[in-house]
């Protein structure tokens, strides 16, 4: 399976807890707009992240997940509860 890591990383530049939200959250609709513009073939994503920098720090961020692995991963999700059907 391959990975590929893209970062984008400010040095120097003191930010609040409200902005580094803010660009977290910017910086990942980039990432999903450049996979669009890149016409990445996914067959069935699992996009997992969040910009709660409280919450769990090392998973600050965006991933996105396909392949068995996203299928594996989406199934315990929904098993452990946090899927809502629309």
């Amino acid at each position: 399976m391959a990975r590929n890591e893209f970062r984008f990383v400010v040095d120097g530049v003191d930010l609040t807890p409200d902005q580094q939200t803010l660009i977290a959250g910017e910086i990942q609709k980039a990432g999903l707009a450049a996979l669009r513009t890149a016409d990445a073939k996914l067959a069935n994503p699992l996009t997992l992240g969040h910009g709660n920098i409280k919450l769990r720090p090392e998973w600050y961020g965006l991933w996105v997940l396909d392949g068995q692995l996203a299928q594996d991963l989406g199934q315990k999700i929904n098993d452990i509860g946090f899927w809502i059907q629309r």
